[in-house]
This record gives structure tokens, C-alpha cells and sequence, in this order.
């Protein structure tokens, strides 16, 4: 108790407030981890915000633009007779009102999904990307233009004889979009694979629309070779959420004197709301 004690005045930085968490007779310790978990999260929501711009700590009004996810919008829930029924919160949610931890979780599973769907792919179909270090959404008609055109100059018993400097001028736009790709070039020679690889692009330019509202850009995960790291981070962030949730019951008084609400996750990522060090 008393090291326990000591613990939550360094996260708390409120000795005050740590007198009245110790009068629930709660166990501290349980709450010392919760508050531990809540620093995690703002962390890992830091990374995220630093590296892609990307907020999990997902506002209401952002919130409700996601529930066109249909992942996201159709919910399970007992109804009187407890028999489990599917809910639309479109139709039943109001216009702005706080994103619950039950809310934010169905994003984070469903973005971690759309994003471990497109790593996979990377992994199975897609082991070695030419262009994935260069390669933006602007740049994904212009690539395929590029195809078209090259595909038409090459003939069934000519190849490039007579249309070799069309085909030279295209090769020299493509180059000049993806000047560090150097296993792309000549793009004569690596056509298959580059029109292969574009399928892939295009599954993920479908993800950004997808994930427009939370500003997703797959793009730059490639470029940068982090979306392995977000995942991580996204899977980290559901677990933490998940045993603050699961740890609440025992400690449910002093989370609730901590400020943490569980129908509203906005205090959980506002260090004003609920102050807690990285102790």
C-alpha cells in the first residue's frame, strides 16, 4: 500500500487526490497500471499524430463521418428479452456526441484490419515492391497511362524497331516521377511486373478513400517502410484500451476520481482532464 501509494503521487502528481483513491479501499496497484495504460496510449497516439497524422484519439464529429464504415456503424447489442441485436448508430446516435471506448475500439479494429489486409499482401503477392519508396496516390493514373502507351508502341514482330523513341520518351517521363527506383528502369523491360505492382496501389488508394475522415495515407507508410510500426501501434493501443476496460470493475470508484469515463474516451487523451506523468 504505501510503495503502491507513492507510485500514484509520481503518475498523479496529487497527493490530495491520492487520499481519496486510497479511502475507496481499491486496490492502488490496479489503478497505478490503468494510469500507466492511459500514458501509453497518449504515447502511442503521439507516434501516430508525429509520424502519419493520423489522430486515434478520434473526435466526435469525426466519429460519425466513419460510420459510413459499415464495420464501424452496425453494432451488437442486448435488447430486453437479451437476445443480441444489430444497432445502426447512424439512426441511433446523435450528431456529436462523445465517442464511447466501445466506439473507439470497433475503429482501431477495423482500420487495423484494412491496414494488416494490405500488409499481408505486401508479404504473399508483393515482396518486392519497385516503386513503393516513391510511389504517391497522384502518381497512379499517370503510371497507368504510361502502360497503355508503352503497350501500344510494342508490336507483335517489331517490339520497339519502329517505335523506339515514343517509347523512349515515356520511359524518360517515368523516370523523371520515380528518379530512385532504379530496379524500375527501363520500364520496357519491367512493364509485367510494374503493372502487377499497380493492382496493389490501387488497393491502397481504395484504403485512404476508405479512411478519408481520419486522414489515412497508406502512401506514406510505404515510402517511409512503416506500416509494420503502425499496426504495432494500433494493435497496442486497442490492448491498452482493452485492460483499462477489463481492469475497470475493482477500481471503477477511483478511475472515476481520476476523471477517466468510459462513455467519453476524450479525457483519456487530455492531460489537462486527466493529468498523468510518464513516470
Amino acid at each position: 500500500m504505501p510503495n503502491s501509494k507513492r507510485i500514484l503521487i509520481k503518475l498523479l502528481g496529487d497527493s490530495a487526490k491520492v487520499d481519496r483513491l486510497v479511502e475507496t479501499a481499491e486496490p492502488l496497484d490496479l489503478v497505478a497500471q490503468s494510469l500507466r495504460d492511459v500514458a501509453k496510449c497518449r504515447k502511442t497516439r503521439q507516434w501516430m499524430l508525429d509520424e502519419f497524422a493520423i489522430d486515434l484519439a478520434v473526435s466526435p464529429s469525426i466519429f460519425d463521418k466513419l460510420l459510413e464504415i459499415a464495420k464501424i456503424n452496425f453494432v451488437e447489442t442486448p435488447n430486453r428479452s437479451l437476445e443480441m441485436e444489430v444497432l445502426s448508430l447512424r439512426e441511433t446516435r446523435k450528431p456529436g456526441e462523445p465517442v464511447t471506448v466501445g466506439n473507439l475500439n470497433s475503429v482501431l479494429r477495423e482500420l487495423y484490419s484494412t491496414l494488416n489486409t494490405i500488409h499481408v499482401a505486401m508479404q504473399k503477392d508483393y515482396p518486392d515492391l519497385l516503386l513503393a519508396k516513391e510511389m504517391s496516390a497522384e502518381f497512379l493514373d499517370p503510371v497507368a497511362a504510361q502502360i497503355t502507351s508503352l503497350r501500344s508502341l510494342n508490336g507483335q514482330l517489331t517490339g520497339f524497331w519502329l517505335t523506339g523513341r515514343k517509347a523512349s520518351g515515356i520511359e524518360k517521363k517515368f523516370q523523371e516521377q520515380f528518379p530512385q527506383s532504379g530496379k524500375a528502369h527501363p520500364l520496357r523491360l519491367t512493364l509485367p511486373k510494374v503493372e502487377h505492382e499497380l493492382e496493389f496501389y490501387q488497393t491502397c488508394l481504395k484504403a485512404n478513400k476508405k479512411w478519408a475522415a481520419l486522414g489515412l495515407d497508406v502512401f506514406l507508410m510505404l515510402r517511409t517502410n512503416r506500416l509494420k510500426q503502425a499496426l504495432g501501434n494500433i494493435e497496442e493501443m486497442g490492448t491498452l484500451l482493452w485492460n483499462i476496460v477489463y481492469n475497470n470493475p475493482p477500481v471503477r470508484k477511483s478511475l472515476q476520481i481520476t476523471g477517466i469515463n468510459f462513455e467519453n474516451v476524450h479525457p483519456l487523451f487530455d492531460e489537462n482532464l486527466v493529468p498523468v506523468s510518464n513516470f
